[in-house]
C-alpha cells in the first residue's frame, strides 16, 4: 500500500477504496500532514465535509505553513456559500503563495458570489496577471464589466476568452448580448449566429437570434420562426426570454408558460408587518435614470402622499444622469444596490422595514426579480415595468386594468390583480413640449402631407403589421410613414422589404431619437395619426403620442403587452381608435387619412381634454394608487385573504 496507489484510485473515483487505503497509511504515520491533507480531499470528494475539514485543520496543526489543506479550507467554505471563513483561509493562502494565480482567481469568484463587482474585478485582475492564458478569468472579467455596464471593456474580455476557448458557447451567447446592449444589433446577430452553429439548441438562443432579426426589420421566415418557437415553449424548451417573448408570442397563455420555463420558482414564503405609524412602500427599479419608465412615474413620486408613505427607492442600475439625480430627491431614503447580493438587498429591504416592495422592472434589463422570488417584504407588487405576469408565487399583486386584462384571460397571471379604475399606466400631466416651434421641414418631411408615425422601438414591428402599413399609405393620397430608426441596416431593411411589395421607398422617412424628452413630444406633435404595432403595442410611446395631441389607431387583442394602447385611449376618451382585428385597423386608418374633418375633431377631443385635466390626471392617479396600497395593507394587518382588488 503506497500513496501513488491511493492517488490512482482518487482519479479513478473509487474514493472508497482511498479512503480505505489511506487510513492504514496514516495507521503507520500519522503525522504526515500531506496524507491527513489528502484524507481531506478524499472526504470530501464523498461529501462528508465536516471531517474532511477536521483533517484539514489536523493538517494545519502539524504544519501552519502547509498551504494545501489552508487552501482547501477556503474552496470548501466557498463551495457552501460561508464566505466570511472562505475568504479568511484564502488570504492566509495568499500570504504563503503571493503568485499563486489560483487563490487570487477564488477570492474574485468569492466576491462575485456576493456581488462584489469592485473587489472581485480587484482579484481578477490580480490572478490575470500571474497567468494570462487562464480562460475563466477573462470571462468572468467580462461578465463583471458588462454588469458595471462597461460593455465595450467587456466585448474586449469576452475576445480574449474566445482566443482561449473558442467553442466556448456561453461565452458566444453572452458576447452576442452585450453587442445587443451597446446598440450594435449586426455584431449581436453575427455572434448569436456563430454560438447557433455550435449548438441550435442552447438555452434562449432561437429567441436572441429572432429578436435581433425583429430589431433589423429582417423578416425572411418570420413566421416559420415565429412558429418554432412557440412549439418549444409547448415542449417546454426554454427558448426566449420572458421580455423578448412579449414582441413575439400573442398567447397569453404561451406567455405566462414560458415565463414559468425562466424562473426556478420559491415556493410561497410568509412575512409579517411590522406595526408602524406610516406604510413604508420601497419600490424597485434599474430605471431611475434617463428612461421611459422614470417619464411616466417622476409625476407620482412627487406627488405621494408623505404624511401617511415613506418612500425607499432602491436603485439597479450602475448608469447614473441628471434623471437620477432629481429622482432621488423625490424618496425619503434612496440606496445604490446594484452590487448587492440577492441576500443582503433582502437584509436591507427587511433592515428598512419596507411593508410594500414594488417591482418596476419584472424581467427587463438589470432585473433583480429573485430578490421578488425569495421575498423581500410582506407584500409584494409588479408595477409598470414588465407587461404580463410575473409567475412568482411570492409576487402577491400585478397593477393593471380591465383593458390590459380581459376577464377571459385573467387565469393566465399567477397574482391577483389590482384594476385601476381607468388605466394602469401612470402619467406625468405637468409635461410640456418644448417651444422650438420646430417645423416638418426641420426633419426633411414633406409639409402638406398625411403623416402616419410609429415611433415604437423596430423590434416591435411585425411584417403583418408593415404590410398593413402599406396598404394604408398606397390608399391614402399623399400620405407618408415615419419612423424612429436610426440603425442603417435596419432602414434598409424595410426599404427593400417596401420595394418588394409594391410601396414607394420615397414614402418612407425616418428620424433619430430625440435627446430631451420635451423635444421628442414636439417633434411627435408633427404627426398626423400614430400607427400601433402588434403583438407588442406602444406604451410610454402611445403615452407620448396622445400627449402630444397625435390620435393613435391600435388593434386590441389578449395580451397585456398588446392592450396597453387601448388601456391609453380609454383613458384618453377615445376609445373610437381602438379596433379588434387588423382588417378594421387598417379601414380606420385609412378613413382617418382622409377625412379631416374627423380626424381633427378626434385631435380637438385629445386636447381639451388634457387642459382640463380630465384625463391622465396625476393626482387622481396617485390617490388611486395610495388607496390600492392602503387596502392591500390593511387586508395583510388584518389577515385577511390575497384577492383581486378593484378601484372603480
Amino acid at each position: 500500500m503506497n500513496i501513488k496507489e491511493v492517488i490512482e484510485d482518487l482519479k479513478k473515483k473509487d474514493f472508497k477504496k482511498a479512503l480505505s487505503s489511506i487510513e492504514k497509511i496514516l495507521i503507520e504515520n500519522p503525522n504526515s500532514e500531506q496524507n491527513v491533507n489528502l484524507k481531506g480531499v478524499i472526504l470530501a470528494n464523498l461529501d462528508r465535509v465536516i471531517e474532511a475539514r477536521q483533517c484539514w485543520f489536523d493538517a494545519i496543526k502539524i504544519n501552519n505553513s502547509y498551504f494545501d489543506p489552508i487552501y482547501n479550507l477556503g474552496d470548501s467554505y466557498l463551495k457552501k456559500n460561508e464566505h466570511d471563513e472562505a475568504l479568511k483561509y484564502f488570504i492566509k493562502a495568499s500570504e504563503l503563495q503571493p503568485k499563486n494565480f489560483i487563490v487570487y482567481f477564488r477570492i474574485g469568484y468569492l466576491f462575485m458570489q456576493k456581488q462584489n463587482w469592485d473587489k472581485s474585478l480587484l482579484y481578477f485582475n490580480k490572478s490575470k496577471d500571474l497567468n494570462n492564458k487562464f480562460p475563466k478569468t477573462f470571462f468572468n472579467i467580462a461578465i463583471i464589466l458588462n454588469l458595471l455596464n462597461k460593455k465595450k471593456e467587456s466585448i474586449l474580455f469576452f475576445k480574449s476568452y474566445i482566443e482561449l476557448q473558442p467553442n466556448d458557447i456561453e461565452a458566444y451567447y453572452s458576447l452576442g448580448i452585450c453587442y445587443r446592449e451597446i446598440g450594435n444589433i449586426q455584431m449581436a446577430e453575427k455572434t448569436f449566429l456563430k454560438a447557433f452553429k455550435i449548438d441550435p439548441e442552447y438555452p434562449y438562443l432561437k429567441g436572441q437570434l429572432q429578436f435581433m432579426k425583429n430589431h433589423l426589420c429582417d423578416w425572411g421566415n418570420y413566421n416559420e420562426s415565429k412558429n418554432n418557437i412557440e412549439k418549444d415553449i409547448v415542449k417546454n424548451k426554454k427558448t426566449i426570454t420572458p421580455w423578448q417573448a412579449l414582441s413575439i408570442v400573442e398567447s397569453p397563455k404561451l406567455l405566462k408558460d414560458n415565463t414559468k420555463l425562466f424562473i426556478n420558482n420559491k415556493v410561497f414564503n410568509n412575512k409579517n408587518l411590522i406595526d408602524k405609524r406610516k406604510i413604508t412602500l420601497g419600490y424597485f427599479s434599474p430605471d431611475f435614470c434617463e428612461h421611459a419608465v422614470s417619464n411616466q412615474f417622476k409625476q407620482i413620486l412627487k406627488l405621494h402622499d408623505k404624511k401617511k408613505f415613506e418612500i425607499i427607492g432602491f436603485y439597479l442600475n450602475s448608469k447614473q444622469d441628471e434623471t437620477l439625480y432629481e429622482l432621488k430627491k423625490y424618496f425619503d431614503k434612496f440606496f445604490d444596490i446594484n452590487q448587492m447580493s440577492t441576500e443582503d438587498i433582502i437584509k436591507l429591504t427587511e433592515a428598512q422595514k419596507v411593508d410594500i416592495a414594488i417591482d418596476l422592472a419584472g424581467y427587463t434589463y438589470a432585473n433583480r426579480y429573485q430578490v421578488f422570488n425569495q421575498r423581500c417584504a410582506p407584500i409584494q407588487v409588479s408595477y409598470l415595468g414588465f407587461a404580463g405576469s410575473t409567475g412568482l408565487n411570492n409576487m402577491d399583486y400585478l397593477i393593471a386594468d380591465k383593458t390590459v386584462i380581459p376577464d377571459n384571460c385573467r387565469k393566465y397571471y399567477s397574482e391577483k390583480i389590482i384594476y385601476m379604475p381607468n388605466t394602469f399606466m401612470p402619467g406625468n400631466d405637468t409635461q410640456k413640449k418644448s417651444n422650438k416651434n420646430l417645423k416638418r421641414k426641420d426633419f426633411g418631411i414633406p409639409n402638406n402631407a398625411v403623416i402616419y408615425c410609429c415611433f415604437n422601438k423596430s423590434y416591435k414591428i411585425s411584417p403583418d403589421v408593415f404590410n398593413v402599413w402599406i396598404d394604408i399609405i398606397n390608399e391614402v393620397e399623399n400620405s407618408i410613414l415615419w419612423l424612429n430608426i436610426s440603425n442603417d441596416q435596419t432602414k434598409l431593411n424595410i426599404i427593400n422589404y417596401a420595394k418588394k411589395n409594391s410601396l414607394n421607398s420615397n414614402k418612407i422617412f425616418f428620424t433619430d431619437r430625440s435627446k430631451k424628452y420635451e423635444d421628442y413630444l414636439e417633434k411627435h406633435s408633427l404627426a398626423d395619426i400614430f400607427l400601433d404595432t402588434y403583438p407588442f403595442s406602444a406604451h410610454s410611446t402611445g403615452y407620448a403620442s396622445l400627449l402630444s395631441g397625435v390620435p393613435v389607431v391600435t388593434y386590441k387583442s389578449e395580451t397585456f403587452a398588446n392592450n396597453v394602447c387601448s388601456s391609453l385611449l380609454f383613458e384618453a376618451n377615445l376609445q373610437e381608435l381602438i379596433t379588434n382585428n387588423l382588417s378594421d385597423y387598417r379601414n380606420l386608418a385609412i378613413e382617418l387619412g382622409r377625412n379631416k374633418k374627423r380626424l381633427n375633431y378626434i385631435k380637438n377631443k385629445l386636447k381639451e381634454n388634457f387642459i382640463k385635466k380630465k384625463i391622465f390626471n396625476s393626482g387622481l392617479y396617485v390617490q388611486d394608487l395610495e388607496k390600492a396600497y392602503y387596502k392591500i395593507y390593511h387586508l395583510k394587518r388584518n389577515n385577511k385573504r390575497c384577492s383581486d382588488l378593484y378601484l372603480d
